[in-house]
């Protein structure tokens, strides 16, 4: 089916105060855009605590354990929710698309980008990444090091960390793609089904009262079977089943949900518990991870079982909080909300290779830990919204190669 005659058999999504016309959702927007904005830091802090080579400052110290700790919190949380909403997202897409339409709107806006950064983006990275290259300059990065980084990008690897394909932060993206394809048969079939398939039948039960909490459950259930064999984010698709599962879970979460308003007014119901259970659940995770390793250790042990649980809770119950916290304040759109929408799949692509660039400058100054950090992050912040108000946004090929509308 094409055009009219897919939406007419189509149901829409419910309309909502946090949804305009067309059926965006300004909440989850407001999501998107500031889970975006905080990978500044947050790489920026990751970078200094763990990074060999990217920072002057001792691996010790007051300053070092509060980047780990902050990193930490966030880890297994923000991108399952940006996995979330890109699962409403699709869900909102092929309300008003045809399947076809979709893979094709899939192809522009995550393949291509994928491929641009993968050749052109990714061996700039890797040039300026600690310990990779000490003489740095054009005629040795084109006749040499950009030619071998090619050959090689099937395989290519950052000194100190796992084996991956040459598309680092992108790998979110590679993923993303991978979801939307393998998934396609059955969210077309969830939606055409509706309230009288095998997942509309049990939408009514995860309303009850307490129930849409027990879709942490198949989280933990994961954790505890697949990380001992495949450790958690491997980022690089065949050794990461434990990620790939968990993400693609909360993907297909995040279509079912948008797809039964019932299900997100459950949400909303649930804010304060679900709140509680993020907090305390993120006690125990940060604990077990710093103080107590042994508990986080991927093995078949009781004691990494009772760590997947928590860590199950951590991961739904925030992104549960936020979902409801969101549509409780940021409900509405501003101009800076619509700026946002249209930079931040730009701004995600460009931060981290902005900030190893940047970094490897930085690093020069020998700056004491807080003002490397705030320097790092505001120098970061500049570049990448200069980069995408003076080149990204002005043609139409670069909007093309960076996923936005052309």
């Amino acid at each position: 089916m094409h055009g009219s005659n897919f939406q007419e058999k189509n149901k829409t999504i419910p309309a909502t105060e946090s949804t305009d016309k067309s059926g965006r959702r300004y909440d989850l927007d407001w999501l998107r855009v500031l889970v975006i904005l905080n990978m500044v830091p947050w790489h920026a802090a990751w970078l200094i605590a763990y990074v060999t080579g990217s920072s002057d400052s001792t691996r010790e110290g007051l300053g070092v354990t509060i980047l780990r700790y902050y990193t930490g919190f966030s880890l297994r949380w923000q991108i399952p929710l940006l996995f979330f909403i890109a699962g409403a997202s699709a869900c909102l897409s092929l309300s008003h698309r045809s399947p076809g339409a979709f893979v094709r709107e899939r192809a522009r806006r995550l393949f291509v980008p994928l491929m641009f950064f993968m050749l052109v983006c990714y061996p700039v990275l890797l040039y300026f990444w600690p310990g990779v290259s000490d003489n740095k300059s054009l005629p040795d990065y084109l006749v040499r090091f950009w030619p071998h980084c090619l050959a090689t990008i099937h395989h290519s690897r950052m000194p100190g960390r796992i084996p991956m394909p040459g598309w680092a932060h992108l790998w979110f993206v590679a993923y993303l793609l991978i979801f939307s394809l393998i998934s396609l048969p059955l969210l077309i079939c969830l939606r055409r089904q509706g309230e009288r398939g095998l997942a509309g039948k049990y939408v009514s039960f995860f309303t009850n009262r307490g129930a849409i909490l027990l879709l942490a459950v198949p989280l933990m259930v994961i954790n505890i079977i697949l990380a001992p064999k495949w450790p958690m984010a491997q980022l690089n698709l065949y050794d990461d089943w434990t990620y790939f599962c968990y993400d693609l879970t909360v993907f297909i979460y995040g279509y079912i949900i948008c797809l039964h308003e019932s299900l997100w007014r459950a949400i909303y119901r649930h804010l304060r518990i679900s709140l509680l259970l993020a907090i305390v659940s993120t006690v125990f995770v940060l604990v077990m991870r710093f103080d107590m390793p042994a508990f986080s250790r991927p093995a078949y042990t009781p004691r990494y079982m009772l760590y997947s649980v928590f860590l199950g809770l951590h991961t739904w119950c925030w992104i549960l909080a936020l979902l409801a916290l969101a549509k409780k304040f940021l409900s509405g759109t501003n101009r800076f909300l619509k700026y946002g929408n249209h930079a931040s799949y730009p701004f995600y692509i460009l931060h981290f290779l902005l900030m190893i660039v940047i970094g490897h400058f930085v690093l020069q100054w020998h700056l004491w830990l807080a003002v490397e950090f705030a320097v790092l992050v505001v120098l970061t912040f500049v570049a990448t919204l200069g980069s995408y108000e003076l080149l990204v946004k002005r043609t139409k090929v670069t909007r093309l190669l960076f996923g936005m509308k052309v």
